[in-house]
């Protein structure tokens, strides 16, 4: 894969390592980002938070020291919590991620888009529930 070409640092002593998504069926969920983005579970946690039951999956970072996916359920949800955020993804062959997302029940609502001034492809994927995955695939400028 490319090397990314993006800096990065912080004026505070304060590092982002994860982010949470919200999902009604964490098991399907799961299942979901195992397949589709080869994530490897590390961690399964229930708890509580801001009062409510919660229960969640903690996924490994899959680069050296990057940040981690948790998939978060509240036990009272009552239907699947969507577009509150965007997860970034990126892969070396687009077009096999989203045979892998259409094949697990995601959608893909519209079709890859090359962005050569940026040197990528990208494509947003939806997972079963609606939750929106931003998929980019560093190209060769």
């Amino acid at each position: 894969m490319a090397t990314d070409p993006r800096p990065h640092g912080a004026t505070r002593d304060a590092h982002y390592v994860f982010s949470k998504v919200f999902v009604h069926d964490l098991e399907a969920m799961g299942a979901f980002y195992e397949e589709v983005f080869g994530l490897i579970p590390f961690n399964r946690h229930k708890d509580v938070m801001l009062g409510r039951e919660i229960d969640e999956v903690t996924y490994q970072a899959t680069s050296p020291g990057g940040p981690a996916l948790t998939l978060i359920h509240y036990v009272d949800s009552e239907g699947p919590s969507r577009d509150e955020s965007v997860q970034g993804f990126t892969t070396t062959d687009i077009e096999a991620l989203v045979a892998r997302a259409q094949a697990a029940g995601g959608s893909v609502p519209e079709p890859i888009r090359s962005l050569p001034e940026f040197g990528i492809r990208v494509v947003f994927v939806l997972d079963p529930e609606g939750h929106v995955n931003e998929v980019v695939q560093m190209d060769a400028v």
